[in-house]
């Protein structure tokens, strides 16, 4: 265990190294990230897209950011495709770089915050054996789980590192497409209305699983207190 948080320790030193190397400071600081990476992406695309995900991961994962500041680049700047895998992969390691911390750093820290939330106590701590991989379906696509706590929340399970990142990366992409293909709509000339409708259908889907998904909460709380009112009443009548 010691050893493996020195590695990752060694890791994010690194990470933090190549950042100050790569990534345009002085931009940043300016508040002109947007048009030097538009500048550079006509330059050098590849070049341009590291500089984007480096910066939107430590970004996501430090500063805790809005990830629609990071959609609105990478569609404005990188257009519907690229610019949904390019969000997706920023955001994933954005979560990988929680999820980290989250098991080697924070584990104890971060518990009793994360039990705050009553979706996360329920779905992480209850005790109850669950199905990760579906977990992690429902918690990437369903809007209602607070996006940095629940990259903190995988930390503490038993979940392997390799599993979450790439089925995260999976998962992500419907939500990060909504924003992605409605900011590439505003660069759009052709045809935008096709990117806002594509943008929409993704926005409904998304919000039909959400209300499916606390109704489905809701009948389950019930029943559960249905069960504990039955129970204590049959212990009063035994009495």
């Amino acid at each position: 265990m010691k050893n493996k948080k020195l590695w990752i320790f060694l890791f994010f030193l690194l990470l933090f190294l190549l950042a100050l190397f790569f990534l345009p400071v002085k931009e940043i600081f300016q508040g002109n990230v947007l048009r030097f990476l538009q500048d550079k992406a006509e330059e050098n695309f590849i070049f341009s897209a590291l500089i984007y995900v480096v910066l939107c991961a430590l970004a996501g994962a430090f500063l805790a950011l809005p990830g629609i500041t990071y959609a609105l680049i990478a569609g404005t700047v990188f257009h519907a495709f690229w610019g949904t895998i390019l969000c997706a992969l920023s955001a994933s390691i954005s979560a990988g770089i929680s999820f980290l911390m989250g098991r080697y750093f924070l584990h104890d820290a971060i518990k009793p915050k994360l039990e705050k939330n009553p979706y996360i106590k329920k779905y992480f701590f209850s005790g109850e054996k669950r199905n990760l991989l579906l977990l992690l379906f429902l918690t990437r696509t369903i809007p209602v789980f607070p996006f940095n706590l629940q990259n903190y929340a995988y930390g503490i399970t038993d979940i392997p590192f390799s599993l979450y990142f790439i089925s995260s990366f999976l998962f992500m992409i419907p939500g990060t497409a909504m924003y992605t293909v409605a900011f590439a709509g505003l660069t759009e000339k052709k045809n935008p209305m096709l990117y806002f409708g594509i943008s929409l259908g993704i926005l409904v889907l998304l919000l039909l699983a959400s209300f499916l998904f606390k109704k489905k909460n809701v009948v389950e709380n019930g029943s559960k207190v249905a069960k504990n009112r039955e129970r204590n009443y049959s212990k009063e009548k035994e009495k």
